[in-house]
């Protein structure tokens, strides 16, 4: 296990600790105050100089992440609210959302509010408002490795339509500086159901400033519309916090490797600060990059999923939106790794020509 520059063994670390907790683990807790009241918190510390916080009250979502105190993902003003402050109507769903490194979207509805037969589909879905059942959290040692775990189970469920489990696992490593979320979807019901599941993955200052780029082997670029259209030639550079800004949302078809596996990333290299995001296109066709360079609403989300997020009605005409049959399972992993030296940021562009170099 790496720590502190050092490679150090299960028991040369046993022999100097007395206690797990000294050096990494999870922390389970309650916020107590405003609107995060009552949200069930937990925190993971490897031991590398990442910690992040999982939200079992918030779909087992990331809220917090940071390495070496230096912040990664973007906290909405609002801040952490409970999911009983949630409105699922129209866009009522931007007042309960936190950001973070990861709010899930879904399960049966992404994009912007509709209206199905007698179901009224909000902004972005239910699922990230839902509680986790059957949360659990382990620290142990496999061999040398220190692995911390957290998994448990997010049902989107009503009488006479859906019933949809995300039974969600999230990994991390003493000593380093990578995330893994291993997600099934199960469709535990008895008809076939739509399943529309997007990654949204909010990464803020200081990783997003005037000095950074976002980078991808991507092959092809759409705008969402006129106002992204304005930005298009400048998709994947940020501006300075700037008055009056619209926010822009661009597609992008991204290369992969004989897996069919892909990457996206934000990089600043003036503070040699980076997170790289990796998945399987099979699992997730589509890639969505939200941009907004607002004051205090300045972010910029990477956002796998198996579809964008242009709602229901739009993905049916399409004919993109997946079905899941009953009993049927999608199954769908991500890794997360935060990249720290000028070395790690080199060798990910180095990645990335050679995904390219493949079409």
């Amino acid at each position: 296990m790496q720590l502190f520059g050092r490679e150090f063994s299960r028991e040369e670390i046993r022999q100097r600790i007395g206690h797990l907790s000294q050096i990494a683990g999870i922390k389970s807790y309650t916020l107590n105050e405003g609107r995060a009241q009552g949200v069930h918190a937990l925190d993971v510390k490897t031991g590398s100089g990442l910690n992040f916080t999982v939200l079992p009250g918030r779909a087992l979502d990331i809220a917090w992440m940071e390495h070496n105190g230096r912040p990664i993902g973007f906290i909405s003003k609002g801040g952490i609210v409970h999911s009983s402050y949630y409105q699922p109507y129209g866009s009522e769903w931007l007042r309960s959302f936190n950001g973070g490194v990861l709010t899930t979207c879904g399960l049966t509805h992404v994009g912007p509010p509709e209206r199905e037969g007698m179901w009224e589909l909000g902004l972005h879905g239910r699922i990230a408002n839902i509680p986790a059942d059957e949360v659990n959290h382990t620290v142990e040692w496999q061999g040398e490795e220190l692995v911390l775990t957290i998994e448990g189970k997010v049902r989107e469920a009503v009488m006479f339509s859906e019933n949809l489990v995300l039974h969600r696992t999230i990994k991390a490593y003493g000593g380093k500086n990578k995330v893994l979320i291993n997600d099934e979807i199960i469709n535990e019901g008895y008809t076939d159901t739509p399943l529309m599941v997007l990654y949204h993955m909010n990464i803020g200052f200081p990783v997003v400033d005037d000095t950074s780029q976002l980078v991808a082997p991507i092959l092809h670029t759409s705008a969402r519309d006129e106002e992204a259209g304005k930005g298009i030639e400048r998709f994947d550079r940020f501006e300075a916090p700037t008055p009056g800004y619209n926010e822009q949302v661009f597609f992008h078809k991204l290369a992969v490797d004989d897996q069919g596996k892909t990457c996206t990333a934000i990089l600043n290299e003036a503070i040699n600060l980076g997170i790289c995001i990796s998945y399987n296109q099979k699992e997730l066709p589509f890639f969505t990059q939200w941009k907004m360079m607002g004051q205090q609403d300045y972010v910029v989300g990477l956002e796998p999923g198996n579809c964008v997020p242009m709602g229901r009605s739009w993905a049916r005409e399409k004919g993109v939106l997946e079905y899941l049959k009953p009993g049927q399972r999608k199954s769908v992993s991500l890794e997360i790794r935060v990249l720290t030296t000028w070395e790690e940021i080199q060798g990910y562009r180095d990645y990335v020509a050679r995904l390219l170099k493949r079409y």
